[in-house]
């Protein structure tokens, strides 16, 4: 009963200090995004990671159950002690924010996959098991999973997230978000070979955007790229992984393909179907 005392007083402490670092440190953000309204993306979240002492802006998540968010392996620091996601979120210096919820998270509550490999950019994906329940309401619901036999190549989807407007340190808090086609793998692994100069294997595990006058950047890592259903709600394709150059724009965008990794998703979750 001591310990968990004192592991509540902890993490306490952690959020009070996050509220004071978070008013005062810009937050960076998406180059050549659109300012997003609340409602318009509820199953985005965002990290905020405690290490060494300090909070740092980590990277985005999606929602895909009341117990779940999914994010990029990449964004999970080894000495990480904590996490704040925030979930709902539009501002994230607006702490009275309508809809906003941040839920507190352990280390030990993340699974990062087992085979993400920080060398070769493959596998790049863990789930954060969150120690409540969400309250789902008009500013917070859940993607749905993607259908595995779909590559949904050359349909129009949405990439959100609070990263660098431009490869500078400066940004807003404001969540941004742009409209991007799905680039077909073939012609994602040509395009990655001419910048790369040499054979890029694009693993079927990638699923890659069409290049565009706006980019994805530092900071939008672990965030969704998704489509709209006819039913209102969303379908969660990728989680933002690397970019190509400096956040440049008109260049390809790689994210981890959401329906590689479904298995490995419902044995960590109690999502099902």
């Amino acid at each position: 009963m001591a310990l968990l005392k004192w592991q509540i007083i902890f993490l306490t402490f952690l959020l009070y200090h996050l509220n004071d670092e978070v008013a005062s440190e810009p937050i960076k953000r998406i180059v050549n995004g659109s300012n997003a309204v609340a409602k318009q993306f509820p199953y985005q979240t965002f990290l905020y990671t405690f290490k060494n002492y300090e909070w740092y802006a980590t990277c985005g998540g999606v929602i895909i159950s009341s117990r779940a968010v999914l994010t990029a392996a990449h964004c999970i620091a080894d000495n990480a002690v904590a996490f704040i996601i925030f979930i709902g979120a539009v501002n994230l210096t607006d702490s009275l924010e309508p809809g906003q919820q941040r839920v507190i998270v352990k280390r030990s509550y993340v699974v990062v996959h087992p085979e993400w490999d920080e060398f070769q950019l493959i596998n790049d994906i863990a789930l954060i098991k969150l120690p409540v329940e969400v309250h789902f309401n008009e500013y917070v619901q859940p993607a749905k999973l993607p259908n595995p036999k779909h590559l949904y190549e050359n349909e129009m989807g949405v990439v959100s997230g609070w990263g660098n407007t431009e490869s500078s340190n400066t940004g807003s808090a404001i969540l941004k978000y742009y409209v991007v086609g799905v680039l077909p793998l073939d012609e994602c692994a040509t395009i990655l070979k001419e910048l790369r100069g040499s054979a890029s294997i694009v693993p079927q595990s990638y699923i890659c955007l069409k290049p565009s006058d706006s980019s994805p950047c530092n900071g939008d890592s672990g965030g969704p790229l998704a489509i709209k259903n006819p039913d209102g709600h969303s379908t969660l394709l990728g989680l933002a992984s690397f970019v190509v150059g400096a956040c440049e724009t008109n260049k390809p965008s790689v994210y981890t393909r959401v329906s590689s990794f479904l298995s490995w998703i419902k044995n960590h979750t109690d999502i099902s179907g």
